[in-house]
């Protein structure tokens, strides 16, 4: 399957890239739609991600135990902002943050709770962070929406103080994830992607006849279970932004002279693709890794991994 993959990056070209360097909140610590837990696990999960970034020693835990103790880190409007107090910053090694949204929302110390932002400050950087902090949550209204309809890229953005049409969207959004679908023919598949990639506005509907010129010419099943529906090179005039779906189908496709149950459907403008067929080759490396996956992962295990923030 790495020699398909290959060689389906050779023809589309390009490297990916990767998040500026220097950002104070770096994408893969904002997780979203936690479950709700108390507040001391809540400061305890924002300093795990800490610790495991590299901005604190494991101290730095517990003095925010200790700062919360003493005087709640809930600061109204829905948000709470986990940190030491100055003498612990000692114990951190950069500036950081960790973003965790709670739908259900935390009782915290009789305030309710739903956007935990943790800080790990070094000097003054904090006081910077705090004036992003005020300008996204403002209001219960404002961290309520945060909550509720931002994305991670939103969040990334508006937390790093960048203009907001810096903000990207990620290749893969978990409404393109569809678990346990009915098995299919190949074509109703690839019809299947191309109309997600459509609604989603990723292409027009010309580019759903490329991707069936595509598989007629040459199939897209790679093995392993798995399949890549993509346009041809003239179909790529279809293409308004790259895009990956995400379909996955238990009972099998028999697809050609192959069993298929993970349909990873791609339209590719850019070179954002490229990332995430790195990571497909890396966790999927036969028929039995993609059979658990199919079996096991969730809408969320899949955004996290293709998305890079796994």
């Amino acid at each position: 399957m790495k020699k398909h993959l290959t060689k389906f990056k050779n023809f589309l070209n390009g490297k990916g890239t990767s998040d500026p360097v220097g950002h104070i909140l770096e994408k893969k610590n904002i997780i979203l739609n936690c479950r709700t837990v108390t507040r001391e696990e809540a400061v305890k999960a924002c300093g795990r991600l800490m610790l495991e970034s590299g901005y604190i020693e494991e101290g730095y835990i517990q003095a925010m135990l200790d700062r919360d103790r003493s005087d709640s880190v809930a600061v109204g409007s829905h948000v709470a902002i986990p940190h030491s107090n100055s003498e612990s910053r000692t114990l951190v090694k950069k500036t950081g943050l960790t973003v965790m949204t709670y739908p259900d929302g935390i009782d915290w110390n009789g305030e309710r709770v739903r956007l935990v932002i943790g800080i790990a400050s070094k000097d003054e950087d904090h006081l910077e962070i705090l004036k992003h902090v005020a300008a996204v949550a403002a209001d219960e209204k404002a961290a309520d929406r945060l909550v509720d309809t931002a994305d991670l890229n939103t969040l990334y953005t508006c937390l790093n103080g960048l203009d907001m049409t810096e903000a990207d969207h990620p290749v893969l959004e978990k409404k393109n994830i569809i678990l346990g679908c009915q098995t299919v023919t190949p074509e109703e598949a690839i019809k299947a992607c191309g109309k997600l990639l459509v609604e989603s506005g990723y292409v027009s509907e010309g580019y759903i006849q490329g991707m069936l010129e595509r598989n007629a010419e040459f199939s897209v099943a790679i093995g392993s279970h798995m399949a890549i529906p993509h346009g041809t090179r003239d179909s790529s005039k279809f293409i308004q932004r790259t895009g990956i779906v995400v379909m996955t189908y238990p009972d099998g496709i028999q697809w050609d002279n192959k069993i298929v149950r993970l349909v990873i459907g791609i339209a590719s403008r850019g070179d954002e693709h490229l990332e995430i067929l790195d990571r497909i080759v890396a966790f999927i490396k036969s028929e039995e890794d993609t059979d658990i996956l199919v079996a096991n992962a969730t809408a969320e295990d899949l955004y996290r991994t293709l998305n890079g923030l796994a």
